[in-house]
């Protein structure tokens, strides 16, 4: 019997439809991948899927009554960008149907325990981030915030932020996949950020010079003069603390920029 793969545009609603399709099919299923970053195989069949947002939507709806843990394994599962999410998904979509909500509860199950460790990866990350990400002022008040993480995190962070800093403005800006949000203190949209600020961002670790203000600047130099007086140097344990905040996120904090 021949093997099928669903290939889908990359989109939460797209994986989410190829998942919902290949549910329904009565083929034997090898994979379901975003086509972007699928290497085809020459013995497999494909089919490449058009997103349908309603079939998506019913989908989601079907997980999101069953119970929190199977919405969340969908949602925090894309957002891992694991490429074989879609894939785990429709074994679980598949154990659900068959077993109900219980379902979501069995770790012994491979495609179950792999949603859930990504999950809690993606929620591991967004909360990490909130207490990491450093926001600098330009001139004309508006705050930006560079930061690099390993899952697409942006949304709960803004999320936050729209929460901890409602009464300004501000950039956040995911540099690994150059998607920016602007909240204007009353709206959250996606922005475009000019591209050679950007490549000074990546290449420097911070803001351009012309955009950095004395008073910026002074804040900065405070802060590192704080990070370095509360630091007990005859304790100082690098591999500890590499440990505990890996040294690719160092790269944007202000203390760590000397």
């Amino acid at each position: 019997m021949n093997q099928y793969i669903y290939l889908h545009d990359g989109s939460f609603e797209g994986m989410l439809h190829a998942v919902a399709i290949a549910v329904k099919s009565n083929q034997q299923v090898r994979g379901i991948f975003a086509e972007n970053s699928f290497t085809p195989d020459l013995f497999d069949t494909q089919i490449r899927l058009k997103a349908d947002k309603d079939q998506a939507l019913r989908l989601f709806n079907y997980l999101r009554n069953l119970n929190d843990d199977a919405s969340r394994f969908a949602f925090n599962g894309y957002l891992s960008e694991d490429p074989e999410v879609g894939t785990h998904l429709y074994w679980m979509v598949k154990e659900c149907l068959s077993r109900g909500a219980r379902a979501t509860k069995m770790y012994t199950h491979d495609s179950i325990r792999h949603l859930d460790t990504l999950s809690r990866k993606v929620a591991f990350e967004a909360h990490r981030f909130t207490g990491l990400i450093r926001f600098r002022i330009f001139e004309d008040g508006l705050q930006y915030a560079p930061f690099e993480p390993d899952c697409n995190i942006i949304g709960y962070c803004a999320q936050h932020f729209k929460t901890r800093l409602k009464n300004q403005q501000w950039i956040l800006h995911d540099l690994r996949r150059n998607h920016a949000l602007f909240w204007d203190r009353s709206c959250l949209r996606t922005i475009d950020i000019d591209e050679d600020f950007t490549k000074h961002i990546q290449e420097h670790g911070e803001i351009p010079d012309s955009r950095m203000t004395s008073e910026e600047r002074y804040y900065q130099d405070l802060w590192k003069t704080f990070h370095t007086a509360i630091a007990n140097r005859d304790r100082e344990n690098l591999n500890l603390q590499r440990q505990f905040l890996p040294q690719r996120y160092w790269k944007y904090l202000i203390e760590m920029n000397e």
